[in-house]
């Protein structure tokens, strides 16, 4: 927040986004980082706290300096304007010529698409028998095991099915999106050797997304 200001603040729009996140977005805020706020925020914020339920303010953290901002962002994510060790320079990645041509095999993607309609109907049926068996014992982790098999069938139909419905993006470019819909949100550059320890593991989606 280097060179704020009252001049900078406008109280309307900033009200309006408030309402409108809670309104629509309840409790899906992890943690909001002020960064080098000047002292004169203060009066912007001791307003701006009463709009806002107290649950969500709680998440507001006021961080000073690069030390009290790595106890929420590890430094080497952290730009080195900001005081962190991250060196990255934006760059965008062309698209490449044919990176779409599976979108054209209209054959290739209905018979993925029937197969993922009989996979929905075998979900589906197994989470109705789950609702149905109710409190019996063991019926809870059996159903939940029996969801979650089906939930991993129907999560790696979709993959097989994205190139076939999906047009690839920059994050595909960047390696961001991979193979089998993994992540990788600080993905090593093209041809770049990093350990293990530097490039944090890729992650993916649970059975649990698929409720």
């Amino acid at each position: 927040m280097t060179d704020f200001s009252m001049a900078n603040m406008d109280y309307t729009p900033v009200k309006f986004m408030i309402k409108c996140f809670e309104a629509n977005y309840p409790e899906s805020l992890g943690t909001v980082l002020v960064y080098k706020a000047p002292w004169v925020f203060n009066a912007v914020w001791s307003i701006v706290r009463g709009w806002l339920d107290p649950v969500v303010a709680s998440k507001v953290s006021f961080v000073k300096n690069v030390d009290e901002l790595e106890k929420f962002v590890p430094r080497n994510h952290i730009p080195k304007e900001l005081g962190g060790t991250e060196d990255w320079t934006y760059t965008y990645p062309e698209p490449v010529p044919g990176e779409n041509d599976a979108m054209h095999d209209t054959a290739t993607r209905q018979a993925i698409e029937a197969e993922r309609a009989l996979i929905v109907r075998r979900y589906e049926a197994t989470v109705l028998d789950w609702i149905k068996a109710g409190t019996l014992p063991d019926a809870i982790p059996a159903g939940r095991s029996r969801r979650d098999a089906i939930a991993d069938d129907l999560r790696s139909n979709y993959w097989t099915l994205d190139p076939y419905v999906r047009a690839r993006t920059l994050y595909d470019r960047m390696g961001v999106v991979g193979r089998g819909g993994q992540l990788a949100f600080y993905p090593a550059a093209a041809g770049a050797s990093a350990s293990a320890s530097a490039v944090p593991a890729r992650v993916s989606t649970s059975a649990d997304d698929l409720d």
